[in-house]
């Protein structure tokens, strides 16, 4: 069942009836049209409706749907005055945040004389666009338009959108225009970053309490500045911002320790990566993975095999390097097999097979024996476009605790509907 959110608030006026403000769009941006609606169960007594629209703006009486620009970003109480049918006196208020998504980029992120940079003007509502490079450059052209400049130094490049009302709103960047791509006299940058663990794996198992649980951030850059960069787990901040200072294009290394261990208190799996927060990276590091087991795990004893993947048509969804490329908003089948390799019989053998950190199904072995292959299959839900994880997890619980086996890793990213 899907339930669908629209942008309306509910504002409880008399026992049993409920008022109503509506808007459209639910996000508005600056200098885009927002149409209220105001309803009541009464009903409204007279065509005409006091707005205030929290902007500044003055007070004005207008229809019971009212189409509205705000100028400024921020986040705004609309209210409405009227009287009801049975001559109820009634205000109505509803907040509402307007953002502004218009923005220059460019391409490259760093700029090298003699070269052509690319300009957008991104979500700009005019297709005519005033631009100024900065260097003495002025032309009227599109929201895409490319400029060469031959003198290294930072320039403020600057677009003026002349959008739905005519004003001719400007927005800027600084562009920081380099004589190298690479070396000492090359812009601040970071060329290359790799996570990993202390033996060099992406992937780490370990057993609860472990330490010192540590992560190192490899990393080349180019140019001379100041690094600041951020520890992520789980998808949250790790410790503060970490500054260092950098020079002359050389490589260095930072590692979580600066910060403290890495936790392995709670099992399961956890995610750990770098926040570039200057200089501006353009791209999201790859992330590292840490698996915590109840007790030390013994590894390797298990081995995955003819693990395919299928839609719901049957059509088989092919594998590149533990890489799935699968529909978005399907269901696919994982088929597999997976053979023990332990010198005894096992009485009882759970497999898990998880979404992220999220377990979406399990399967109770019984009496595997050394050498013995079971079938198993699941079906999977590939939701949205971003990059999932896809891990496949075998206990020994005829142990107390029991033993994690052997784990295996598949990186699920969504295909588009043709």
């Amino acid at each position: 069942m899907k339930i669908f959110l629209t942008a309306a608030f509910l504002l409880m006026f008399t026992p049993g009836l409920m008022a109503t403000i509506t808007y459209t769009p639910s996000q508005p941006n600056v200098e885009q049209g927002v149409t209220f609606t105001v309803t009541h169960p009464d009903g409204i007594s007279q065509s005409l409706v006091q707005w205030n629209f929290g902007d500044g703006t003055p007070p004005g009486w207008d229809m019971v749907s009212v189409t509205h620009t705000f100028m400024r970003k921020g986040t705004y109480t609309v209210s409405a005055s009227y009287m009801t049918l049975k001559s109820q006196n009634v205000t109505d208020r509803v907040t509402l945040t307007v953002v502004e998504r218009r923005k220059i980029t460019h391409s490259p992120m760093y700029p090298v004389v003699n070269r052509p940079v690319t300009f957008t003007a991104e979500n700009f509502f005019s297709t005519v666009i005033s631009w100024d490079f900065g260097d003495g450059t002025q032309l009227t052209a599109g929201r895409t338009e490319t400029h060469l400049y031959t003198i290294p130094g930072n320039y403020t490049v600057r677009a003026w959108d002349y959008g739905l009302v005519g004003q001719g709103l400007s927005f800027s960047t600084v562009v920081k225009v380099s004589s190298e791509e690479k070396g000492p006299r090359a812009a601040f940058q970071v060329y290359f970053i790799q996570l990993r663990f202390d033996d060099g794996k992406s992937y780490k198992i370990v057993g609860k309490n472990f330490e010192p649980m540590t992560v190192y951030a490899d990393i080349k850059y180019e140019g001379t500045g100041i690094l600041q960069v951020q520890w992520m787990l789980d998808g949250y901040s790790f410790g503060g911002v970490i500054s260092k200072s950098l020079a002359f294009a050389k490589q260095t290394r930072i590692d979580s320790s600066e910060i403290m261990s890495l936790p392995t208190i709670i099992p399961g799996i956890h995610e750990v990566s770098l926040k570039i927060i200057d200089p501006p990276a353009g791209y999201s590091v790859p992330a590292v993975r840490y698996f915590v087991a109840l007790e030390e795990p013994k590894i390797e004893t298990v081995n995955l095999s003819s693990t395919k993947f299928f839609g719901l048509d049957k059509a088989e969804i092919k594998v590149d390097k533990d890489n799935i490329e699968a529909p978005l908003e399907q269901y696919f089948i994982l088929k597999g097999s997976v053979r023990s390799e332990v010198e005894k019989e096992m009485p009882f053998v759970l497999l898990r097979i998880y979404l992220g950190n999220k377990v979406v199904d399990q399967k109770l072995m019984e009496k595997v024996k050394p050498g013995q292959e079971i079938e198993f299959e699941t079906s999977i839900y590939n939701s949205s476009p971003e990059l999932k994880s896809i891990y496949l997890a075998f206990y020994d619980i005829s142990v107390k605790p029991p033993t994690l086996l052997f784990i295996k890793k598949f990186t699920l990213r969504g295909k588009e509907k043709k």
